[in-house]
This record gives structure tokens, C-alpha cells and sequence, in this order.
């Protein structure tokens, strides 16, 4: 296996994500089920990649847009060392804030770039395989339809050929421009993992399920809520934070409850998510919503 320097997850961007508005936290923190935040996924899975690659304590460099837009909390784990940055400028666009961060790495050095909001389910070792076997000076993760799995790997010195200035785009932009300077571009199919967006609500929550070890639901209807009647509680303890506190008789269904929220009594929660620290008023109805803190 080759060596891997460091991994940068880009958690920023101009314009916050749908879910990000909703939420108002960095989906980095966001709880994917009741063990597992989005961050603790990635550090998992580029872990599993440490290891493959005989990696000692490995950077990860975790990009975000600034106030507001930033972690509420360090984002902390004991087995990387783990750095968190605003984006140098907000007009620089991700190729631009690649070239700003990485500007004193070697010139040599191999980069994982991945976009955070994505939720990894198996493992990314093949893309190390696949750098080995080909050597190419960027590698792109696609999915088997063709679109971009959110994951990139490259040489620090690819990045040289980004402005000092302005803006770039990665795929618009950069990589073509790598192209044009006869550089070698690979892509790579994904074999043994899938990467789930995490832009929107129904996103997540699909992510979610498949995280908890659920199949995961997809449907191109819009559902159709009848008048209310009285169901059979049905809470997830698989995505219920063992802090949050659920009143007995509440009703909680394809949601997710993270450390430190509340749901009242009768309350019904479903398709929904429940941000930490948030509360769910007694006699609540929350359907295919976000209740955030505050």
C-alpha cells in the first residue's frame, strides 16, 4: 500500500447545506445514530485507511466556513491529530482553499480529500489500491453511475497549478486544467463502500437507518399523512442517544435523537431529527422536520 500523508475533509463551502440550515450545527457533528456522529464515522473509516497504509497518528485537517459556520465543540480523536481551520477566504472556492492549506506540505505528499458531509459505509481502502497499482497524480472516487463519491486523492504538487489568487472550482476548474498540463487522471469505481450525502433531511435520515443497521428506505412518492390516530409506540433505541430523555408514552419513528434532547409526553416524532440539546414539547407533532436547539 502506498503511503498517505494526510486527509483533508472540507466541511465548508459559500452557501450552508439545507441541513445545515436547518440544524445550525456543522454536520461533522450531527449524530448518525445513537453511538456515532458523522466526524466519529469519518475518523473510523480513515482509521481502517491508517492502518491498511502502516500510517503512525495521522493528521486530519477539517475545513469549515467560519462563523457562524463553524464546530460548536473541538472535534477531537485520540488516534488522529486532528486539526480544525476556517477557510483562509470565502471567495477562494475548494480548489482555491486546497492550494491555501497545503501550500507548505511537500510537494510529493499523498492527500485524501473528502467532502464531510458524506456518511461512508464499508471501507476506502480500494482507493489506495487503485493509487498504487495506477500511480497517477489525482484519483477520483465515483460512484457506478458515474457521479463523484465525494472522496479524492492526490499529489500536494497537482495542486501547484491553482492561483495564488481567485477563484477555482475542483471539477470545473482544476481538473481540467490538470488535464490540459498533461498530468495523469484516474477515477476509480466504488467496490466495498457507498457514500451517502448528507445535504438534506432525507438524506440523513437514509444514511441514518443504513448506519443503524437498517435497510434504507427509498421512495419517489411524497408521503401522505391521513388524520392522526392513536399508533403503537415504536421508538428506535438504535437511534436514540442513551441521554436524551423520551417520555414514556411519546412516539418516536424513523428519527433520530441526539445527547441531550427531549421529547415531551405524547409527543410523535417522525422522519425527523432532534438536534443536541433540543426539545420536543409535550403533545408535539413533528413530521418530516428538524427541531434544533434554541
Amino acid at each position: 500500500m502506498p503511503r498517505l500523508d494526510s486527509c483533508i475533509l472540507l466541511a465548508g463551502g459559500l452557501v450552508p447545506s439545507p441541513l445545515a440550515k436547518l440544524t445550525h450545527r456543522l454536520t461533522l457533528e450531527l449524530w448518525l445514530s445513537a453511538k456515532e456522529t458523522v466526524f466519529r464515522r469519518w475518523c473510523d473509516v480513515l482509521d481502517h485507511l491508517a492502518v491498511g497504509a502502516g500510517i503512525d497518528h495521522p493528521s486530519i485537517r477539517v475545513v469549515h466556513s467560519g462563523p457562524p459556520n463553524e464546530p460548536t465543540h473541538e472535534l477531537t480523536d485520540p488516534r488522529f491529530d486532528v486539526r480544525t481551520m476556517a477557510e483562509p477566504d470565502e471567495f477562494r472556492g475548494p480548489a482555491g482553499v486546497l492550494r491555501d492549506i497545503t501550500k507548505d506540505d511537500p510537494p510529493d505528499s499523498v492527500i485524501l480529500v473528502a467532502e464531510a458531509a458524506r456518511y461512508i459505509a464499508g471501507t476506502v481502502c480500494q482507493l489506495l489500491q487503485d493509487w498504487s497499482e495506477h500511480k497517477p497524480d489525482v484519483l477520483v472516487a465515483k460512484t457506478p453511475d458515474g457521479t463523484p463519491a465525494g472522496i479524492t486523492l492526490l499529489k500536494a504538487s497537482a495542486l501547484k497549478l491553482v492561483p495564488d489568487t481567485g477563484f477555482m472550482d475542483i471539477k470545473e476548474q482544476w481538473l481540467p486544467r490538470c488535464i490540459d498540463e498533461g498530468m495523469k487522471i484516474w477515477t476509480s469505481s466504488t467496490r466495498n463502500f457507498m457514500p451517502f450525502p448528507l445535504r438534506t433531511l432525507d438524506q440523513f435520515l437514509a444514511a441514518s437507518a443504513v448506519a443503524s443497521g437498517k435497510p434504507c428506505p427509498i421512495s419517489s412518492t411524497i408521503p401522505v399523512l391521513g388524520p392522526l390516530r392513536p399508533v403503537t409506540k415504536t421508538e428506535d433505541k438504535s437511534r436514540i442517544a442513551d441521554d436524551a430523555k423520551v417520555a414514556r408514552d411519546a412516539v418516536v419513528a424513523d428519527a433520530v435523537v441526539m445527547p441531550g434532547a427531549k421529547v415531551g409526553p405524547g409527543a410523535i416524532v417522525v422522519r425527523s431529527l432532534v438536534c443536541p440539546g433540543a426539545i420536543v414539547p409535550a403533545g408535539a407533532v413533528v413530521v418530516d422536520g428538524v427541531v434544533a436547539a434554541n
